[in-house]
């Protein structure tokens, strides 16, 4: 039985650490870099990268030990307040075997980051109880041509700055999935993303449900499977998004979850945007492809939700009390705090 810890809240003026736990493209774009940071600097905080988190290399930020390291320094320096990824990438998962859980747990620091990261949230998570929070990466969000998405920012800082539950959340009335060139840097032709309105949630099958909540990468989360950070998903409210919108490879993911019984104990499921489907939806459409999968789930299942490959994005905290409505409408809330204002906060068990 794991013990619940929320970390302590960030404050203003707080410094936040920057780690490259897979892809080395902090090193190789610095422009969209240098506008993320300052960002962030304009928002009150300080930024202080981890020694190696502007390696490059073939495709990761220096050797997975290098990049344990780096993270084993942030987490002890204690300037630092929240550790944030650069970016995602393939291969975070290779720390996992490196990291001194001990060491997380004895000093409790905000987590954030999404997509290929989700593996870093998932396993300190599952072996340390520490809330952990799927969110904005500094160079996809917070380095975006024109500044971080308002909805993006808003979320981050109302979650993490706050210790009280965030209650209802709302939608982020336009979305995006345009790709641009990060070596374009400052000079990216046209300026900001273009962003279209955005529906809100669809509800695929009605129903409530309340437990606490994982919001996850599918791609990551299935690397995972079968090794000693797989997460007890029972009754948890699943968020689930995928950076493929390949029809036959997301059947084939919600095919492995129901086959090996994960599907069976969940309380509710969401889904995120999938990304290029602005011009069109693959063949069949998502929402429809869902519903055939799931037709036997027994929980409300939501899709369109704003986490995912495309922005703006929500903060996500791990483990906290969530409650989910899908009738007329989808209505999701948190329930709980996911940070603290004094100590770490404990609670006898994980996820419960």
């Amino acid at each position: 039985m794991t013990t619940r810890m929320l970390p302590p809240a960030l404050r203003a003026g707080a410094t936040i650490g920057v780690l490259s736990p897979s892809s080395d493209e902090a090193g190789r774009f610095p422009l969209r870099r240098r506008r993320a940071v300052r960002f962030l600097e304009s928002c009150g905080f300080r930024v202080k990268f981890a020694p190696g988190a502007l390696r490059t290399g073939p495709y990761t930020a220096g050797d997975a030990q290098q990049r344990a390291d780096d993270l084993h320094g942030l987490w002890q320096d204690q300037d630092v307040s929240a550790v944030i990824a650069a970016v995602g990438g393939n291969n975070s998962n290779q720390l996992l075997d490196l990291l001194d859980f001990d060491l997380i747990a004895a000093n409790p620091k905000i987590l954030v980051g999404c997509s290929d990261t989700c593996a870093l949230l998932t396993a300190i998570w599952t072996r340390c109880g520490l809330t952990t929070f799927m969110g904005p990466q500094l160079m996809p969000q917070f380095g975006e041509v024109g500044g971080c998405l308002d909805y993006t920012l808003a979320s981050f800082v109302g979650v993490l700055t706050r210790s009280r539950p965030p209650g209802v959340l709302t939608y982020a009335p336009a979305w995006t999935d345009e790709r641009t060139d990060w070596a374009a840097g400052e000079r990216v032709p046209g300026g900001p993303r273009k962003l279209r309105r955005n529906p809100g949630p669809s509800v695929l099958r009605t129903g409530s449900a309340t437990g606490p909540v994982h919001a996850v990468n599918t791609d990551t989360l299935l690397r995972m499977a079968g090794t000693p950070y797989w997460p007890d998903l029972s009754g948890h409210i699943l968020l689930l998004e995928s950076s493929v919108p390949s029809p036959a490879v997301l059947d084939a993911q919600l095919t492995q979850l129901r086959q090996m019984g994960v599907l069976d104990t969940l309380a509710g499921l969401g889904f995120g945007r999938f990304p290029g489907t602005s011009e069109g939806p693959p063949e069949p459409e998502p929402d429809s492809l869902l519903r055939g999968v799931l037709r036997d789930f027994r929980g409300p299942v939501v899709a369109g939700l704003d986490i995912g490959h495309t922005d703006p994005m929500l903060t996500v905290p791990y483990g906290i009390r969530t409650h989910l409505s899908a009738h007329q409408e989808v209505r999701l809330v948190f329930t709980e705090a996911a940070v603290t204002d004094r100590g770490p906060a404990r609670t006898t068990e994980a996820g419960r």
